[in-house]
């Protein structure tokens, strides 16, 4: 049994010197010069201000490691002892080199700003004092099957894992720090595993590590000085680095101190964290920005935006990690397949994000709705209200592109929403539902179509373009491309102002167009809640501000979403032409007052029929 005091001891240490040097280290650089504060900074001289609330971690770290290691033997227990000392001694000395060297690249990198393949290379080398020290991943412990790995193998899959992890804690400490919380979760999660199962250099590095993050965490959640601290790279690499020994320590004690099968309760006590920094990074390469630049995409933002208050956001994914811990846990120790675990995992986190997605959507909805109404409901507009008022309700809510007789008070005939409550809720389940199951089941033409169109011309086959939706909200519409690169170069045109022998068509593209399968795409809008399947067909701002020009009441099709086809489309057909497009709005404005669920069930079966048919639109 490790005794009680040997843990507590770093523990302790890293509480009391956390508190008394991090609240006198908070720091800001700006020009490679140290300040207090904001206000102690020339801020017109155009140069970059970097907070830096982390920079005493690695040092507070150190000494806790160290400490703990000594102080025992004063109190009658050589915590060596328990351990076996010349590996213990060598991955030691292993997890301060590391510290030391990403600890001085991520200071220049918090000072003066880092080239991104110094970062690199610094982590690489680091990453790879692990397999020196004896430690790297040597079996899968029957995960898909495998078993012993080759040592190259092994290695230089640890070496990536330490790069990622150490990373990932930098990318969620981005905004608002929560790398330090999910380090406080983790941390404590680890420490309860090696007390339980005997680890007792494990434990020690937990402890510690625990010492320094929660005090961190703490002085984030309860002072107000320290809510948009970060704790910079230098903090960030070596709690990260930490953090990399643990999960590799637990891995490779599997069967020796460890049960066996621990790789899986490792990846379910860190998949919440460390995956979620694959979705935002693959967010912001499809936004287009920088990999490395921040956001607020992280979990805690996104489910805030479902409307949970700010403060029980820490304790919801508290609940939801210790959730993943638990079941990998049972299922480890159950002796269950772990390739089955895996896609267990897997699943759960797809249905969290599609949960979280649906509960901000659905939450915005509400919010949008509501601003909808003070904008747009006759009462609030077009009564007899003084100008002043009507004014003052602009500033608050905006226009969303109101007609101009309405924001000067004037009478004008709102067209309202056809469908109840109950109806649009029935619509929105029927689409996703279906949706869904027609992404399953096109999915051989997805495939089909995605090889014939990089094969024509070896662009990309996926087309992506901006639109407006419900409430005037932008977002981005997919196809199957069917035209040619520069298919826009001369600026903007309607898709269909060439007809069906528009030369900007590629092969390929002709026949999906011909057939609507470059329509395919649009399901998973429909899915995510961007569109139904049957609405007004949304068209870009750039259109949009020309058909206003015309006719201001297109802003009333912002009450309901876009469709993937449409009551206009059946007859009149796409649009090429400004008066086509105009006649196309009479038809939307009738299916907007009078639509219900069967109009739109109709709607449906008439243009699958059309499809069917040949019929071209």
């Amino acid at each position: 049994m490790i005794e009680q005091y040997i843990v507590i001891i770093p523990f302790f240490i890293g509480i009391i010197l956390s508190f008394i040097i991090l609240t006198r280290m908070k720091l800001f650089s700006s020009s490679g010069k140290f300040f207090r504060s904001v206000d102690d900074v020339d801020l017109g001289n155009g140069c970059a201000l970097v907070e830096i609330g982390g920079i005493a971690i690695f040092p507070i770290l150190l000494t806790c490691l160290c400490a703990s290691l000594g102080l025992p033997k004063w109190l009658g227990y050589d915590a060596s002892s328990a351990m076996e000392v010349e590996k213990s001694g060598l991955r030691i000395m292993q997890v301060i080199s590391g510290c030391a060297l990403l600890y001085i690249v991520g200071l220049k990198n918090d000072i003066h700003g880092t080239a991104i393949k110094v970062k690199l290379l610094a982590m690489f080398l680091a990453a790879c004092l692990f397999p020196l020290s004896h430690l790297w991943i040597m079996d899968l412990q029957g995960l898909f099957g495998i078993h012993e790995l080759p040592a190259w193998i092994g290695m230089s899959l640890t070496v990536g894992l330490i790069m990622y992890v150490t990373e990932a804690i930098v990318i969620l400490d981005d905004i608002d720090g929560i790398g330090v919380g999910f380090v406080s979760i983790i941390g404590s999660i680890f420490l309860g595993f090696c007390l339980a199962f005997n680890f007792t250099l494990g434990a020690l590095v937990s402890s510690a590590l625990l010492g320094v993050a929660i005090p961190y965490s703490l002085l984030k959640l309860f002072f107000k000085g320290w809510k948009k601290t970060l704790v910079g790279n230098a903090g960030s690499y070596a709690l990260g680095y930490f953090v990399s020994y643990l999960t590799l320590s637990l891995i490779q004690q599997s069967g020796q101190f460890m049960p066996e099968g621990m790789l899986m309760i490792v990846v379910g006590i860190t998949l919440i964290p460390f995956v979620d920094v694959i979705r935002i990074l693959r967010n912001r390469v499809r936004e287009g920005r920088a990999m490395l630049t921040p956001d607020r995409n992280q979990m805690q933002h996104r489910l805030i935006r479902t409307g949970l208050r700010p403060s029980f956001t820490p304790v919801c994914i508290i609940l939801i990690v210790i959730l993943f811990a638990f079941i990998n846990t049972f299922w480890v120790l159950a002796s269950y397949n772990l390739t089955i675990l895996v896609m267990i995992d897997l699943a759960l986190w797809s249905g969290l994000q599609f949960g979280i997605g649906y509960a901000i959507q659905k939450h915005e909805d509400k919010m949008d709705f509501h601003k909808w109404n003070m904008a747009y409901g006759r009462e609030a507009w077009t009564a007899s209200v003084p100008v002043e008022v009507i004014k003052r309700k602009q500033q608050v809510f905006g226009t969303l592109g109101l007609p101009k007789d309405v924001i000067l008070g004037e009478e004008t005939d709102f067209i309202p929403d056809g469908m109840n409550s109950f109806e649009r809720n029935t619509k929105r389940l029927f689409d996703m539902i279906t949706s869904g199951i027609m992404l399953i089941i096109t999915s051989p033409l997805f495939l089909l179509s995605y090889v014939l169109i990089k094969m024509d011309d070896g662009g990309p086959a996926i087309y992506r373009q901006e639109r407006l939706g419900r409430f005037g909200r932008p977002f981005y519409i997919y196809k199957f491309r069917s035209m040619r690169l520069d298919a826009e170069k001369f600026g903007p045109a309607l898709s269909h102002a060439g007809g069906d022998d528009d030369p900007r068509l590629t092969k390929v593209g002709k026949f999906l167009r011909a057939h609507h399968l470059d329509e395919l795409p649009q399901l998973w809008n429909v899915f995510c809640g961007d569109m139904a399947f049957i609405g007004y067909r949304p068209e870009r701002k750039f259109f949009i501000d020309q058909i206003m020009e015309h006719d201001p009441r297109y802003s009333f099709l912002y009450q309901i979403r876009p469709g993937v086809t449409s009551y206009a489309t059946l007859y009149n057909g796409y649009t090429d032409t400004m008066e086509k497009m105009l006649r196309r709005l009479n038809y939307d404005l009738y299916y907007l007052e009078h639509r219900s669920f069967w109009f739109d069930i109709k709607t449906l079966w008439l243009t699958f029929v059309s499809i069917v048919f040949g019929k071209k639109f």
